[in-house]
């Protein structure tokens, strides 16, 4: 996003159990940090999603090349643990949704629709009534994209 802000969220039994939001502008933080909650919740046979679309800024360049070192710290660190994801049926990556019923509507999906991310017109995003970042609505979408 050019914010240097990482949004993950972790589900153990279809439940979301834990939001978390990551801000540094250093790529490096960020790939400790994701390694270090992977090593924390990673089970065999469970499912990682990563992100891997590209930001679509003008002034994008920088955060391009630091998205393409962490993605690829992530590939050889955990090479045939990770789900890529790239969002589909989008019109170029998750953060232009602009409702839940179009995201509800044209996504696949692993688990059922998680009923508790909702979306108000003017007051934005909210997990179980409670606000969150588009970092965080992103993780969760993208947290239930078909392997």
């Amino acid at each position: 996003s050019g914010t240097g802000t990482t949004g993950i969220v972790i589900y153990e039994d279809n439940k979301l159990i834990k939001k978390l939001d990551f801000t540094n502008k250093d790529w490096k933080y960020h790939d400790n940090y994701i390694i270090e909650i992977i090593w924390e919740y990673q089970r065999s046979g469970e499912i990682i999603n990563v992100e891997d679309c590209l930001p679509t800024s003008a002034n994008g360049s920088k955060d391009r090349d630091d998205l393409l070192r962490l993605l690829g710290v992530l590939q050889k660190q955990f090479w045939g643990d990770i789900n890529w994801v790239s969002p589909r049926h989008t019109k170029s990556v998750v953060k232009n949704m602009e409702n839940l019923s179009k995201y509800n509507d044209s996504c696949l999906w692993k688990y059922d629709k998680d009923t508790n991310l909702t979306y108000q017109y003017g007051k934005g995003w909210k997990y179980n009534n409670e606000k969150i970042s588009n970092h965080l609505r992103d993780a969760i979408i993208i947290a239930n994209y078909e392997r």
